[in-house]
């Protein structure tokens, strides 16, 4: 069984967020130092990454990194500090075979059926803190100090985090982009008051599962690729 399962408390969804005020973006993405990435080499550290390095994306397979922007993150018990305060994700909640940390804004490729009904699409990019109470998935701050990583590419990609978790990578824009709508974004990347509204429905949508297939574990996606092959 899931550990988002396992430790699942019966709570209302209006009840599962695990702290106040945290559907606030702050700006702030990015992976927390000792994320597995997948690369040419192997599964890396995301501090271990190199401008240059191949990273292996969801949808055009190895592409290097252009940029790669860091940061010594420091988080204090203030609200800014609260707000900026990493996202935990579980084992198993997003398809991540270990459990990993994430920035609030840091966006995450999610799958889910819900999504489909919605968008006609399964897929679309949710901001990390709109998922708090999702499967286990909680804002706990991990310590001080931390390092934090922002890879980039020439064009926004999707990057294996974890074995099976997917991240997404903005390419960087100039200021002419925000000017206009950008019609041509290669994924769908919600808003957080969006992508909030919809994490509640899917949360509904899992309790239904749960109370119809009690002792079933949630399925795990197969697209023909195990990135796990890497190690």
């Amino acid at each position: 069984m899931l550990e988002w399962l396992l430790k699942r408390k019966d709570l209302k969804l209006g009840d599962r967020l695990s702290g106040r005020a945290r559907m606030v973006s702050t700006g702030t993405g990015g992976l927390l130092g000792g994320t597995h990435v997948a690369s040419n080499l192997g599964w890396r550290p995301v501090e271990a990454l190199a401008v240059g390095d191949q990273v292996l994306t969801f949808d055009h397979g190895m592409q290097p990194i252009t940029a790669l922007y860091r940061e010594t993150l420091v988080t204090g018990a203030d609200t800014m500090g609260a707000l900026r305060a990493p996202v935990y994700v579980p084992a198993d909640a997003l398809n991540n075979r270990a459990p990993m940390w994430v920035m609030p804004d840091q966006g995450l490729l999610v799958e889910s059926d819900v999504i489909d009904a919605q968008f006609g699409d399964p897929f679309a990019v949710l901001p990390a803190c709109t998922l708090d109470g999702y499967r286990g998935i909680s804002r706990v701050r991990p310590g001080e100090r931390m390092e934090l990583v922002l890879p980039r590419f020439a064009q926004d990609q999707v990057v294996y985090v974890e074995a099976g978790a997917l991240g997404y990578c903005p390419a960087e824009r100039d200021i002419l982009d925000f000017a206009f709508d950008r019609m041509d974004e290669a994924y769908r990347v919600l808003s957080v008051g969006d992508a909030r509204a919809l994490v509640v429905d899917m949360m509904a949508e899992d309790d239904r599962i749960e109370q119809g297939m009690s002792g079933v574990p949630f399925p795990i996606r197969t697209d023909g690729f195990d990135p796990m092959d890497l190690r």
